[in-house]
């Protein structure tokens, strides 16, 4: 891979594409069947030929002199089965194994790598910032040529299409913030003559494909018709929809512009990585046109606003609230939405065929132990109202009292207990017809409730009064239940790393463990592996989750900036604890909330106790009292040495 400065000081890196070695190859491979053609007076009556087009050979033809009738380059798709195997004139078969068809394959593949490289002449070199393109300075659009040039054929992006509705992740839902027939409607108009479609909704178009080149990504993959090039045409997707975005006027309300803003901004938060402001900032300028459109007041005061927007609008406004109180969490700043000024209803637990642009009113709501598309990010809201809750409590500069701690946990356990049947994690291996995403739904609303459990609770680790003792309980099992997720995602092959605010949440949920090892080897002055218990676990098992979760960091150190920030950081931790750098998978975490769900994964390793004791014998003493401002800014992305700051804090 090699790089060159851009005008404005940005080092580009020049991915290499394989399309030229494909295409000597293919160039070798028809030389090749040419030659072990054998050559019989003349090949005549071949499907798609004429007298004047046919392939023909004579005996004393040379190879070159060969010709491949226009009709056998026709089409890019695969030949058909039963365009193959034919009788011509009820005399001659011709089979799949025939040189004329081997020929006329390999003119079809020649014809759509030339297709491919006028494409790759069209890309620019893919630049990539730390920040999001609409913030880093994109090229002016000039003209609506310039951004229709990109688009590729209508069979690639049907195909793009189809892959970004059919693939979908709930730590990244892209896919729920459109509605489905409605999009595919607009898509089917605006292509009879995309000239004459609205630009902002040529940007939502180009975030689309965008998302769902990532998704291809993601997944180890490339879309066929982008073979070597997907990651430069992405970045082309994405630098369309900020220019779109921009030729249609940032400040200007406008119908699809929400969705496109949202979806480009998405776009831009799976590439980027530690939590990045910029993106932070980019959303922030969602959250304000969104305001600025009214998007925040509940549109049953507007008759202007029929059903299906109405409806539309409060599904794009839950998840723009969402998104903001994470991304705002995560940089330790308050949220941008000011709850006060806000009335927008929950949306209804409605199937998407249920909704369209004609109807009159809505139908009544479903109920919430019915499965719809919808209901994931309907339940995932209810326990983040309560998360809300808890940073406004955390970020509130006077005085706290423990009761409101406590009314806080009660919110929590009651919102986790409201999750309906369906997207319950169950303790038992699930179904094998339960959809893969189901269960990653159901991870996630487990990882929700446990992380705001985690943030609301830790600053009582260290406490040794009876009276916290529900935090510190609490706070300790949603930790191990985290890392248990951790470990089930990682053995099932799930790419959790590709996403901040995954990776901070089992980050976080390490450093809970090592405090609370910690404070009990302050206490007791050693560790006693063989009966030594801290509310309700072993030590065994606390340390073999610790060096379990190290282990995970480790294997996907190569794909993600936030994968190798964790292991440095839990790497130092361990070393506190002297503990050893086993590659081996320790014994899942274990979680002893009477709720928990996580499966039980066999073939575990376990750190044995004896072992345990040998290497922590020496485990240096350190202060009691743990820096969780400090550590937070680590966590957002802050630079460090080693983490002593977090240990030498004096007591309260």
């Amino acid at each position: 891979m090699s790089s060159k400065k851009t005008s404005n000081g940005v080092r580009a890196k020049l991915h290499p594409t394989g399309t030229e070695d494909v295409y000597s190859r293919v160039n070798r491979l028809e030389s090749l069947v040419l030659s072990l053609i054998p050559k019989p007076p003349v090949l005549e009556d071949i499907p798609g030929t004429n007298g004047n087009n046919a392939a023909t050979l004579s005996s004393g033809q040379d190879d070159q002199n060969i010709h491949i009738s226009e009709e056998a380059t026709r089409t890019l798709r695969p030949p058909q089965s039963n365009d193959m195997d034919s009788i011509v004139d009820g005399r001659q078969y011709i089979g799949e194994s025939h040189w004329d068809v081997v020929l006329r394959d390999i003119a079809a593949v020649k014809k759509y790598l030339d297709f491919d490289r006028r494409i790759q002449e069209r890309l620019p070199p893919l630049v990539e910032f730390d920040t999001p393109a609409l913030l880093a300075g994109v090229p002016s659009p000039i003209k609506l040529s310039d951004l229709l040039s990109s688009l590729p054929s209508k069979v690639a992006v049907d195909q793009l299409v189809s892959h970004f509705f059919q693939t979908y992740t709930p730590a990244l839902p892209s896919v729920l913030m459109l509605h489905k027939p409605t999009f595919l409607k607009h898509y089917n108009i605006y292509w009879n003559d995309i000239s004459k479609a609205p630009t902002i909704w040529l940007g939502l178009l180009y975030s689309v494909l965008c998302l769902a080149m990532q998704l291809y990504v993601r997944d180890g993959g490339e879309p066929p018709s982008f073979h070597g090039i997907t990651a430069r045409t992405s970045d082309t997707f994405r630098t369309r929809a900020a220019q779109c975005i921009l030729a249609s006027g940032i400040s200007t309300p406008s119908p699809y512009s929400i969705e496109t803003f949202m979806l480009y901004g998405l776009s831009e938060y799976s590439r980027l990585s530690n939590g990045n402001v910029g993106f932070w900032m980019l959303w922030g300028l969602l959250v304000r046109k969104a305001v600025h459109m009214g998007y925040h007041k509940d549109p049953k005061a507007s008759p202007s606003i029929s059903p299906f927007d109405g409806e539309i609008r409060r599904r794009l406004w839950m998840c723009i609230s969402q998104m903001d109180l994470l991304l705002s969490f995560q940089l330790g700043l308050p949220t941008m939405i000011r709850k006060e000024v806000c009335d927008a209803e929950t949306p209804r637990y409605l199937h998407e065929e249920e909704l369209s642009e004609d109807m009159q009113e809505l139908p009544p709501s479903r109920s919430p132990s019915e499965p719809t598309q919808i209901s994931y990010l309907i339940t995932k809201h209810h326990i983040l109202q309560v998360f809300a809750k808890v940073v406004q409590y955390l970020h509130d500069s006077s005085e706290h009292s423990y009761d409101r701690v406590l009314e806080l946990n009660d919110e929590l356990i009651r919102a986790r207990s409201k999750i309906p049947l369906h997207l319950q994690l169950q303790h038992e291996s699930p179904p094998e017809f339960v959809p893969r995403s189901t269960i990653l739904e159901r991870m996630q609303l487990q990882m929700t409730y446990h992380k705001a459990i985690c943030v609301l609770n830790r600053r009582y680790l260290s406490v040794t009064t009876s009276k916290v003792l529900p935090s510190r309980l609490l706070c300790l099992q949603s930790a191990m239940s985290l890392l248990s997720i951790q470990t089930t995602m990682h053995k099932s092959g799930i790419g959790w790393y590709h996403f901040s605010l995954t990776s901070h949440d089992f980050l976080l949920a390490a450093v809970v463990v090592c405090l609370v090892l910690h404070n009990f080897r302050e206490s007791k002055g050693f560790l006693d592996v063989t009966s030594g218990a801290i509310d309700g676990y072993t030590t065994t098992e606390l340390l073999s989750a610790l060096v379990n979760s190290n282990n995970i960091w480790e294997d996907v150190l190569e794909s993600s900036s936030d994968a190798r920030r964790a292991a440095r950081v839990l790497g130092i931790m361990l070393e506190k604890f002297q503990a050893p750098p086993l590659r081996t998978v320790a014994e899942e975490p274990r979680s002893r909330s009477d709720e928990e769900a996580e499966p039980r994964l066999a073939g575990a390793v376990q750190v044995g106790p004896s072992q345990i004791d040998n290497e922590i014998a020496g485990l240096e003493t350190m202060p009691s009292v743990f820096d969780w401002d400090t550590w937070d800014s680590i966590a957002q992305g802050a630079e460090f040495d080693n983490l002593d700051g977090l240990w030498n804090v004096q007591g309260e």
